[in-house]
């Protein structure tokens, strides 16, 4: 018997984007498709998951970063690249601040630091193309009250907080409406605020 797939289905959300005229646009180019319940992860996040997974402390992880995180800096600042193992690569890309023509020439002066371009490499790209997404259709409008109560539960089942972007995905709201949707809940004792994470919300039960 074949072993199944524990590969998680990563939720997005589909909205329709809104032409000058104030009319929602009827093709595929005005879709905009964003990951649904996205999270940041903290480097200390990381670090605690791998000093449950192995014997270095969360400080030696730390440590090791910022020594890493200093010598990336100064190999980039010397014009060379930088491979970060399994992930892919790190280059300074640099450019012209203004078109110059042939007979003008190019001089140290005009040469400036644009950019650092990450190339991913073969096994992070052959992992991305192997993500299974899932999307449940085209919103054109915000989640009625009733219904962004409900998404919302669905959310905090499996989170234990929620931020002001997060809350506009799930509840398929403008940012400015998740403020002002979350400062009713906190009144009403709905939600609270995280005293350690400025920004972060609880479910109140």
């Amino acid at each position: 018997m074949a072993k199944k797939s524990t590969k998680s289905v990563i939720k997005c959300r589909a909205t329709r984007r809104h032409l000058l005229n104030g009319t929602e646009t009827e093709n595929l180019q005005g879709i905009r498709v964003t990951i649904a319940y996205s999270q940041k992860r903290t480097l200390r996040d990381m670090a605690e998951s791998i000093n449950y997974a192995s014997s270095a402390t969360v400080a030696d992880v730390l440590a090791v970063w910022n020594g890493m995180e200093e010598e990336i800096i100064r190999t980039l600042s010397n014009g060379n690249r930088v491979e970060l193992g399994g992930l892919g690569t790190l280059s300074l890309e640099v450019g012209t601040e203004h078109r110059k023509s042939v007979k003008e020439g190019i001089t140290s002066k005009d040469i400036v630091a644009k950019s650092i371009t990450f190339t991913p490499s073969k096994r992070l790209t052959k992992i991305m193309g192997e993500l299974a997404f899932e999307c449940d259709g085209i919103v054109a409008h915000p989640l009625s009250e009733l219904r962004a109560e409900e998404a919302l539960d669905e959310y905090f089942s499996k989170h234990e907080y929620i931020n002001t972007r997060t809350f506009a995905t799930v509840c398929k709201c403008s940012l400015s409406t998740a403020y002002r949707r979350i400062a009713v809940l906190v009144a009403e004792g709905k939600l609270v605020e995280n005293t350690l994470a400025k920004g972060m919300y609880a479910r109140q039960d």
